[in-house]
């Protein structure tokens, strides 16, 4: 009966198709203006296998601020997900957060979506600072690109919170060093607070500078953690682990003593790795202790956990194909421990007092974390132990063999590429970067595929150097392996008990294809069943819209499914009931929300990221434009004056709200109407308006404040619905420009030359008479360019070759034999340092991933 119960609590996990979302990106940083190329891997997070239902993922950048520089959302190919995120060459040197989920994974807590902290810098910088802190300001000091101070210049700053909450402002000019004065929130506030700062260069430009307050480093905090969750009174020793953090998240390396209630000192401890460490203590009952760390001059004391009656532990000791295992105190009476790897039950065994110890045989179990819990008669854990099961022999092994031993300027790579598990080759989901090892440093400690899917996915917390666990099969990187298990929790899903299973009702479905649905009421609230409704969707690209009908069901709920919209799309809904008359209204339903952002991982301190924004000045070339001209990054600057070359044209609007004319023309539909305005003309890519001579321009359309894309949807209405119509007339560009006005596409910017406003008619109720849904189309695939220089003339090209990323490849193909091979050319470096990083999932759902140099 037990054993049936905990398989269907584990069961029931699996049912709730938990996926995991990981991004092999092309390099670890990036300058400003350049791209960042990505392969996302979306796994099932039981199996690893590809067997996911979402067919969509969505990528955001964010800044340290919160706010959301840039998102796409990417739809599955028939190799997968890949795709890129272009770096706007406008944005500020620093450190950004990458993130990825599907619409499945918001039923799930936000953690377990993909994150990375990448730093962004610009290639040139005229202007650079440093941060030092007194007891209660921030001292700003900005430098030119000679080391000289910025002397004398008149600044403002505001000052925010982590939230973006305004705290304050003022104004000062800058010392003779170059200083801005910043005054510090308190302790509280500061934590993610952040200044932007402003100066003025010169009387028509302004040099924009945000700077993040670190937090205060005069604190830390300690956990104590027994192993097995309690201290247990009795006469054998127990391992108590302890982590030790820094207000910012990163570790801190403390040692301290262990007090009794007497005072005594019964143990001493010291930070093994990354402020994590162990010591042995033989609890006594009733006796009380407490611990004294120190940081440095800084010291915190801290209680343990109370020795419990009745309360048990468990204790475990890894060797190489077994654990062993004890557990201390009180055994629950039918007890039963349980193990399971990523939601898969892989042990039952029941316990008792006659039998506390046991062994556990790890030959059978896959590589990752087995989480052992035991239970009482209830299904209550009692007490749980996280273990990490290596897998050394099994690991999938990548063999890279370049075709020559060093390569010069422009000179072709050739590269031959194998995976097998001991004898077996392996074939499965690749991807490949190659980037150049003088300007682009790999980091071996941070996260990657490996430690993601198996390790940092799975707990709770921030690990630190993640890479650093799995750079070899030392005993000594076991040992620090383990203290993560003991000082980290699980996450993927509530163990609270094992017999019973909390209900899961998902908010958001599985994003097979584009869709929206929702509701339609009357008057009195209720739903309109039967009632018929057509989708008007602008397609944007010149084809004209596109139509979708939909009928209510008798609660007055409809969906549209079968959508593919790349761009984001206005749907326009007229809707009629079965009687052909208007409902009341429309509700739209919500598909799926962008949740706020919660970095998990600390960002870099000052000092920190200043060297590797150094690296990335020194080492990334400038952006290169469209028509591979070099151009040059500058820091941004807003300058004041008015273009010598504009047109001397100001904003007009007109309205025509003639009820006499609309009166004559009732029955005429609105889009012959619109047709046969005065001025109105239709060109190849769009419509324009004649201003005069032979001067036209573009149109842009709107219907009660929306965009559309053509007339086609105005043939649902007839000059009787007409409120209003209001011309609108902008700036138009220079001379240079303005004769090319007629052949430019019609998009759906504010500022468009001219834009065409109709407003329709409320019904008696005070509604507008069609719904508006709007939906966030995804991105067409992009493919990396890789220049070929196989003739003399492309060889002898003038354009400078300094790609740090010479090689990327998402969808690398090994075929069943487990072996395939890749070609590309070098950039213009006399002696060429390759580093290449492969990374991918086996068919069998072995996690994969090597990084070796190609010299």
């Amino acid at each position: 009966m037990q054993d049936s119960g905990i398989q269907s609590f584990f069961d029931a996990q699996a049912a709730k198709h938990p996926e995991k979302l990981y991004l092999h990106l092309n390099q670890p940083y990036y300058g400003v203006g350049d791209t960042i190329w990505f392969r996302a891997y979306l796994t099932d997070a039981v199996t690893h296998r590809p067997d996911t239902l979402s067919n969509f993922i969505y990528v955001d950048l964010y800044d340290r601020a919160k706010r959301l520089v840039t998102s796409r959302k990417i739809k599955r190919d028939s190799m997968g997900f890949a795709n890129c995120l272009p770096l706007a060459d406008t944005l500020f040197s620093g450190e950004y957060t990458l993130r990825a989920y599907t619409g499945w994974m918001l039923n799930f807590d936000a953690s377990g979506f993909f994150q990375k902290n990448i730093v962004i810098g610009q290639n040139i910088s005229k202007v650079r600072h440093s941060v030092t802190y007194t007891d209660k300001r921030m001292v700003v000091r900005f430098l030119d690109r000679y080391e000289r101070p910025l002397s004398k210049k008149e600044a403002s700053f505001d000052l925010y919170d982590k939230n973006g909450k305004h705290l304050g402002s003022g104004t000062q000019r800058l010392s003779s060093t170059g200083a801005v004065l910043v005054p510090l929130p308190g302790d509280s506030a500061s934590r993610g607070a952040y200044a932007d700062i402003r100066i003025s260069i010169r009387e028509d430009s302004v040099f924009r500078r945000t700077v993040f307050i670190e937090p205060p480093r005069a604190s830390f905090d300690i956990q104590f953690l027994p192993e097995g969750g309690e201290l247990v009174g009795s006469d054998m020793p127990q391992i108590v682990a302890f982590r030790a953090v820094r207000p910012d998240g990163s570790p801190a390396d403390v040692q301290g003593y262990l007090l009794n209630g007497g005072n005594d000192t019964v143990a001493r401890f010291r930070s093994e790795h990354d402020g994590m460490g162990r010591f042995l203590l033989t609890p006594r009952e009733s006796e009380s202790y407490r611990a004294v760390a120190f940081l440095d001059t800084l010291s915190v004391s801290v209680s343990l956990p109370a020795v419990r009656d009745n309360a048990c532990a468990l204790q475990v000791v890894q060797g190489n194909r077994d654990i062993r295992y004890r557990i201390l105190g009180k055994v629950p009476a039918s007890g039963l421990l349980v193990g399971h790897t990523r939601g898969v039950c892989c042990l039952l065994h029941p316990v008792d007092a006659r039998q506390n110890t046991g062994t556990i045989r790890t030959d059978s179990l896959p590589e990752g974390i087995l989480h052992l819990l035991l239970t009482d008669s209830t299904g209550c854990p009692r007490t749980e132990r996280l273990v990490y099961i290596r897998k050394p022999g099994s690991t999938p092994r990548f063999t890279v063999r370049a075709d020559k031993p060093a390569y010069g300027v422009r000179e072709k790579v050739r590269a031959d590429i194998s995976l097998k598990r001991g004898a077996q080759p392996l074939s499965g989901r690749f991807s490949v970067s190659i980037t150049d090892a003088d300007a682009v440093k790999p980091d071996s400690l941070s996260d990657h595929i490996y430690t993601y899917l198996l390790l940092t996915s799975d707990l709770k917390g921030y690990v630190h150097n993640p890479g650093y666990y799995f750079l070899d099969d030392s005993p000594a990187r076991q040992h620090s392996l383990d203290l993560v298990m003991l000082t980290h929790g699980w996450r993927r899903f509530r163990t609270d008990s094992l017999f019973r299973t909390a209900p899961f009702r998902p908010k958001f479905f599985f994003e097979h294809g584009q869709f929206f649905s929702g509701r339609v009421n009357n008057m009195f609230g209720k739903g309109v069943g039967e009632a018929t409704l057509t989708a008007f969707a602008s397609r944007g690209d010149g084809l004209g819209d596109r139509a979708f009908t939909a009928t209510t069901d008798s609660a007055g709920h409809f969906l549209f499914e079968g959508l593919d919209f790349q761009d984001t799309t206005v749907f326009l809904i007229p809707f009629y009931n079965k009687k052909g008359k208007i409902p009341y209204e429309i509700h739209f339903e919500d598909t799926y929300y962008r949740p706020g952002l919660t970095p998990l991982a600390p960002y870099l301190s000052e000092t920190i990221r200043e060297k590797r924004l150094e690296e990335v000045r020194r080492a990334s070339p400038p952006p290169t434009g469209l028509d591979s001209l070099t151009t040059y990054q500058i820091d941004e600057v807003v300058v004041h004056g008015r273009d010598p070359n504009a047109p001397a044209l100001r904003v007009e609007k007109r309205l025509h709200k003639d009820t006499a004319q609309f009166a004559k023309l009732s029955t005429m539909s609105l889009e012959k109407y619109v047709q046969h305005f005065p001025g109105m003309k239709q060109m190849p890519l769009g419509w324009c308006i004649d201003m005069g001579g032979r001067m036209s321009v573009p149109l842009q359309f709107r219907l009660n404040g929306e965009v559309i894309m053509g007339t086609e949807f105005l043939n649902l209405y007839t000059v009787r619905d007409i409120e209003y119509i209001r011309t609108v007339l902008m700036p138009m560009p220079g001379p240079p420009l303005r004769e090319f006005l007629p052949y430019l596409p019609i998009g759906t910017s504010p500022d468009y030359p001219c834009r065409f406003e109709i407003y329709l008619k409320e019904d008696a109720q005070g509604k507008r008479r069609f719904g508006l849904y709007r939906t966030v189309g995804y991105i067409p695939g992009a493919e990396f360019y890789h220049p070929v220089y196989d003739t003399p003339e492309r060889l002898a090209n003038k354009t400078p070759d300094r790609r740090t990323t010479l090689y990327w490849e998402p969808y690398l193909q090994l075929g069943n034999d487990g072996k395939g091979s890749i070609e590309f050319y070098t950039n213009d470096k006399n002696k060429s340092r390759l580093e290449i990083v492969i990374e991918g999932i086996a068919a069998d759902g072995s996690v994969c991933r090597t990084l070796q140099r190609l010299e």
